[in-house]
């Protein structure tokens, strides 16, 4: 009786496993075609995220996939995802161009949100020029197009008419001709070009004549040879601009550009370049936020004072950065004059060899400054004449009155940058925050000395306790190398 009952028992067991295994088996199967089960409107947006080429593959899946991929609202045709055969970059891909046409004629809505395409190599330009008037007719809002010829491209018409298209990025050298009736691209709101050796004809025409324009980036090559190159940027519209220019010499470089930037409503000003282009600009009442990024050395044949002329014109900015270069020329023209700064509550700025006679300069201009970053560039040159930070007769007045976070990044632990921070914690009466980033190779051991001696030299200031109560931030991250 005994060996019976545990047969018995044994039995049931093994029934109660079988029947949770069923059911889990159950589940798993729900779990795995939940997605299935979802609408196609929802998958679709799913596949949206993926590239067209993956996004078609999911029709191999099942019978329930098989029709998906045709409701696709965003396209992205990219060349570089295929397989390609060594020593063959010079040839068309093959199989791309059938692909994309395929997807385009087998694609069923009016409407399509996003169209992008990347052409690593050659391609039947008819072809191309079809690819692009198709996603115009289905009203299309975004376009970004780059294609890599052996020379440039004209557009198709139909673009420049649209009345969809919002978002236009133009990632390589296109031919752009501006209609005869002055305006282009209607409602295009966001506008990406990159120009080579760019003639007057174009770069005074077009940035002028998209009405709807509020983000504007520019991507310009130079050629060292060429003419002037005239910028003109008049919006009534455009609250965000990016100017980046780039030469065939860099240091020696002849080329000359000139940049007029008319735009009330501009709020946000990028400009990077390998020189010191000149700059005319009006009407900037509403900006808050400049960043300048532009090389100027010793070699240069600009006239520094190119730099003087553009803060004055930025002077309602209220954050600036400003690069090692700018600081240099800066440094070559303040002598004569330099304008107010009297909005700037932020300051990023990068210093080096050059450049600390004229920081103070800066800082006394910045009346109302809260925030200063200082960005060391290079190692400091310690010389008689210049040894980094230059203390003047009389102590800005935003350091005692407005500055509340000051943050040093690049840190070594030189003479040179204590003798700063001794500065900047004596005279920063209203200091809340200071920040010390030290540089990658300095060690954690280092880290701790320096943050030692740092706390020791607060500690030595009269109401040296105070300071560092009140600078508590100081104290940790320099202290435990946190930065």
């Amino acid at each position: 009786m005994a060996a019976w009952d545990t047969t018995l028992i044994m039995s049931d067991s093994a029934l109660r496993q079988r029947k949770s295994k069923r059911i889990m088996q159950k589940q798993t199967e729900v779990k795995a075609d939940w997605i299935s089960a979802l609408p196609d409107s929802v998958l679709c947006h799913i596949l949206s995220y993926l590239p067209t080429k993956n996004a078609v593959a999911t029709s191999l899946l099942a019978r329930r996939w098989k029709l998906v991929w045709t409701s696709l609202q965003k396209l992205y045709f990219d060349d570089r995802q295929s397989r390609r055969l060594p020593g063959m970059m010079g040839d068309p891909m093959p199989g791309f161009e059938e692909f994309v046409e395929t997807v385009l004629t087998g694609t069923y809505p009016t409407n399509i949100t996003t169209f992008f395409v990347h052409c690593s190599r050659p391609v039947d330009l008819s072809s191309f020029h079809l690819w692009v008037c198709s996603a115009v007719r289905r009203n299309a809002r975004e376009i970004e197009l780059y294609l890599d010829q052996n020379h440039r491209v004209e557009l198709p018409e139909e673009l420049y008419t649209s009345v969809s298209v919002e978002v236009l990025k133009l990632m390589s050298d296109f031919v752009i001709k501006v209609p005869a009736g002055g305006t282009s691209f209607p409602n295009v709101k966001i506008l990406s070009v990159q120009l080579e050796s760019p003639e007057n004809s174009l770069t005074e025409k077009l940035f002028c004549s998209c009405p709807a324009l509020e983000e504007l980036s520019i991507q310009a090559y130079l050629n060292d040879e060429g003419p002037t190159t005239k910028f003109v940027i008049s919006s009534s519209t455009l609250k965000r601009c990016t100017l980046w220019v780039a030469t065939e010499g860099e240091m020696f470089t002849q080329a000359e550009y000139k940049v007029r930037i008319t735009a009330p409503s501009l709020e946000r000003l990028h400009i990077m370049s390998d020189i010191f282009g000149k700059f005319v600009v009006h009407d900037l009442n509403s900006l808050t936020d400049v960043i300048l990024d532009i090389v100027y050395g010793e070699w240069s044949r600009v006239d520094p004072n190119r730099a003087i002329q553009l803060l004055q014109r930025l002077n309602n900015t209220k954050n600036l950065t400003v690069s090692y270069g700018v600081l240099c020329a800066l440094d070559h023209a303040y002598h004569i004059w330099f304008p107010a700064l009297s909005h700037l509550q932020h300051l990023e700025v990068a210093v080096g060899a050059i450049g600390w006679a004229v920081l103070p300069v800066i800082l006394s201009s910045s009346q109302n400054l809260q925030s200063l970053i200082l960005r060391k560039q290079s190692r400091f040159e310690v010389t008689e004449e210049q040894f980094g930070w230059i203390e003047g007769d009389i102590v800005p007045n935003c350091l005692l009155q407005h500055v509340k976070k000051i943050e040093i990044k690049g840190v070594e632990g030189d003479d040179d940058e204590l003798i700063l921070v001794d500065y900047l914690l004596k005279y920063s009466s209203v200091l809340e925050v200071m920040v010390i980033c030290f540089k990658g190779s300095v060690s954690k051991q280092e880290r701790r000395d320096i943050g030692r001696s740092i706390l020791q030299m607060a500690l030595s200031l009269p109401d040296g306790d105070h300071i560092v109560e009140g600078v508590s931030v100081l104290a940790v991250h320099a202290w435990c190398g946190l930065l």
